[in-house]
């Protein structure tokens, strides 16, 4: 199993890396042709599956902002578990940052594409972190019908209180191991920054 998961990770960066090339060859029209309007809904945080956000989580080359939305790569399924929460983690913080993803909508598609990769690492994590891909599920169901920003901001808060809460816990029943907490960390990072995000966004 893990050789094959390793030949699909490899063709899939192997063809990553061929398309950024082409981007890079292309000078960005990619990402212009995208514009801050495209995609589904009407906004760079569309899904990749339609509004609900549920279909399966593939690759955005880092500080691209393409017409599907965020897109994510396939979780690593071997190795430390903790350096995939954070592929996972720095590549959805920079869709958040770089592509106008201010919106509730967005954050809460954003949101629902790192649950999904989450979930496919989080039985891996220590046991009081294994529920993170639930707690950014919560979060982003809250976020998008949240009336106002206040309400989408406050989902985020609480789920950010709640990782930190299971971080906590880990660090009580192995304060000697500070590694063990690093998926945590990542997560609520990756929350943080939405957070930032919808407080500084226009629009619902």
């Amino acid at each position: 199993m893990r050789s094959i998961d390793f030949v699909r990770t490899l063709r899939f960066w192997l063809a990553a890396l061929a398309f950024a090339a082409a981007v890079g060859a292309a000078g960005g029209a990619f990402a212009q042709a995208a514009g801050p309007g495209g995609g589904n809904g009407g906004g760079p945080g569309a899904s990749s599956s339609g509004s609900g956000g549920h279909g399966p989580a593939t690759y955005t080359i880092p500080g691209s902002c393409g017409v599907a939305g965020l897109l994510l790569p396939p979780p690593a399924m071997f190795g430390d578990p903790a350096d995939a929460v954070k592929d996972e983690s720095k590549v959805t913080q920079a869709y958040i940052r770089n592509c106008s993803c201010g919106t509730q909508a967005c954050i809460a598609d954003a949101l629902e594409q790192y649950a999904e990769a989450l979930a496919a690492i989080a039985p891996r994590l220590p046991p009081h972190l294994q529920n993170s891909a639930g707690v950014v599920a919560t979060a982003a169901s809250r976020v998008r019908v949240a009336r106002t920003k206040a309400e989408a901001m406050r989902a985020i808060g609480d789920a950010i209180a709640a990782i930190h809460k299971d971080i906590d816990l880990v660090k009580a029943e192995d304060p000697d191991n500070p590694r063990l907490t690093r998926g945590g960390v990542f997560v609520a990072d990756t929350l943080n920054v939405a957070s930032l995000a919808l407080e500084k966004g226009s629009g619902l």
